[in-house]
């Protein structure tokens, strides 16, 4: 099963989202994440991730949601990190530009995004599920429960 990572970075008030330019979901808002490569956990997936699309290098971190999503015949997991120590200065490059929002704006982003981000805000940890079309454009629906990580 193909493995995925996002970041949501906190600082404050402050929630560092970025307006996504190429690949899956080029121009919706959403954090800085990608593919778990080969050989790599995703822990090492965030803080490559994160470093390659907004040159921000992770400090502290834990994990808060592990999200499965179902389009067609295929499934991927999604490790979501909470990360809330951090150096560097978020910066534009060719994958992402960084913008330091105090509330996420729903409708430029992933369906799925308001039905589990707000539980994560919260404090919440959370298992979801959710279901869209073979190539992403219909979101079919899904669930989430609250859970522990070790």
């Amino acid at each position: 099963m193909k493995e995925t990572c996002l970041g949501i970075i906190r600082d404050g008030n402050f929630l560092l989202f970025i307006r996504k330019l190429r690949g899956l979901g080029a121009g919706y808002l959403t954090f800085p994440g990608g593919k778990v490569e080969e050989g790599e956990t995703p822990e090492q997936c965030i803080t490559r991730e994160v470093n390659e699309e907004i040159k921000v290098n992770i400090e502290s971190f834990r994990k808060v949601a592990e999200i499965l999503f179902i389009h067609g015949e295929e499934a991927e997991k999604m490790h979501v990190f909470l990360i809330t120590k951090f150096t560097g200065i978020p910066t534009k490059t060719d994958e992402a530009i960084p913008m330091w929002l105090k509330e996420p704006i729903y409708e430029e982003m992933w369906a799925d995004d308001k039905i589990w981000l707000p539980k994560v805000l919260s404090g919440e940890n959370v298992r979801c599920e959710f279901y869209f079309s073979t190539d992403w454009t219909e979101f079919k629906g899904g669930y989430c429960n609250s859970c522990k990580f070790t």
